[in-house]
């Protein structure tokens, strides 16, 4: 009976260990696209009130919409950068799904910034577009 009771206490304290305990989640208006196979990326913020190393991300969420500029071709990327850094640290290529959730960004720290780049080529320019991209972090 004791090894049932600490095998359940166990299997108990796993499942806490991957429970989220909050989320953020934020909308960016697209920016232009000045000329072909150009980008813009839509940046993500933590709110500033996140505390740094303390919240990990358990997995994210997003949405994004396409220019309709009539561009030939697109892809679409969900990167993430630490709080106060300009360096990339992981991207991920989402042109295939423009909603979804994903754990490429498990156990980073949810107070940094992530951004949906997109890069189109072909249509028209400059390319502009009043559609919203979104993304949620849910986080433990």
């Amino acid at each position: 009976m004791k090894k049932w009771i600490l095998i359940c206490a166990m299997l108990g304290a796993a499942a806490q260990t991957h429970a989220v305990v909050g989320s953020w989640s934020k909308q960016t208006a697209h920016y232009p696209i000045y000329f072909n196979d150009g980008y813009a990326e839509m940046p993500f913020n933590a709110p500033t009130s996140m505390p740094t190393l303390t919240s990990f991300v358990t997995s994210v969420s997003y949405q994004w919409t396409g220019y309709g500029n009539g561009n030939t071709s697109r892809v679409v990327q969900i990167c993430y950068s630490k709080k106060y850094s300009t360096t990339l640290e992981r991207c991920i290529e989402i042109t295939s799904a423009p909603q979804g959730v994903t754990h490429n960004f498990d156990g980073l720290d949810a107070s940094g910034k992530f951004l949906i780049r997109h890069r189109i080529s072909g249509g028209t320019y400059p390319a502009i577009s009043s559609a919203l991209d979104t993304v949620t972090v849910m986080h433990q």
